[in-house]
């Protein structure tokens, strides 16, 4: 059976579309997450204070540390054939 080229465009827009919309959701997570540990009132100040600037930087820089590490880790542990 021949390889259909359309089907093949088809398949890598849908996993292009895939990674962009897992990318959105892990922004919209990522926010929501700063955004309760650093606005403990749930209102957006009128002005980003350093104190609010410095939280919401950390806590982002913190969540792509960890997402960075569980991802080397598992791919650590795929090439070693070792089992969650």
């Amino acid at each position: 059976m021949a390889s259909d080229p359309q089907l093949g465009r088809f398949l890598q827009q849908l996993q292009a579309e895939t990674q962009r919309q897992k990318f959105t959701e892990q922004v919209h997570t990522l926010t929501g997450r700063c955004w309760d540990i650093c606005f403990t009132d749930y209102r957006p100040p009128s002005k980003l204070d350093g104190k609010t600037q410095t939280c919401v930087q950390n806590c982002v820089n913190r969540m792509i540390d960890a997402s960075n590490f569980m991802v080397e880790h598992l791919q650590k542990m795929e090439h070693t054939g070792a089992h969650l």
